[in-house]
């Protein structure tokens, strides 16, 4: 995970290039963020934060994930509070390693597929743990080819 810290504004000349531009997610109209780092070009600051660099669900390649909550909307695991998992101790010992594994169990499910019109928006995505996902893939079929 990067340190706030360590975020510097763009040059004056870049935030002029930017001026106009909106994130990239799905949704979002806000302008493009006027720190440096990973996603300074296509994200707004906020989004920029919630990527998984900063210890956030979401990825570039992926927008659907930047709606990913940090539990399970179904059943309410929390994997980042779980201390039955035999990791734990990554918890303290190596936090970016223990927030990939927690990040891991966890779905930006589409409610809808995308192979049935379904979009990246946060009322089409829900995050689900790994248990929750598969039950909901195998009810609803999610398996079959788009209508």
């Amino acid at each position: 995970m990067l340190e706030l810290k360590w975020d510097k504004k763009k040059p004056i000349s870049q935030i002029r290039k930017d001026l106009g531009k909106t994130c990239a997610v799905p949704g979002c109209s806000n302008p493009l963020t006027i720190m440096q780092g990973p996603g300074s070009g296509v994200l707004c600051r906020d989004h920029q934060l919630g990527q998984r660099e900063y210890g956030g669900m979401g990825r570039i390649d992926r927008p659907h994930t930047f709606q990913r909550k940090m539990q399970c909307e179904e059943c309410g695991y929390n994997p980042f509070e779980d201390c039955s998992n035999k990791h734990y101790h990554l918890k303290e010992t190596d936090p970016d390693l223990w927030h990939r594994l927690c990040r891991n169990k966890l779905i930006g499910d589409h409610q809808e597929r995308k192979a049935d019109g379904g979009d990246d928006s946060a009322a089409n995505i829900k995050t689900l743990c790994l248990n929750c996902n598969s039950d909901k893939t195998i009810i609803c079929e999610d398996y079959r080819p788009g209508r």
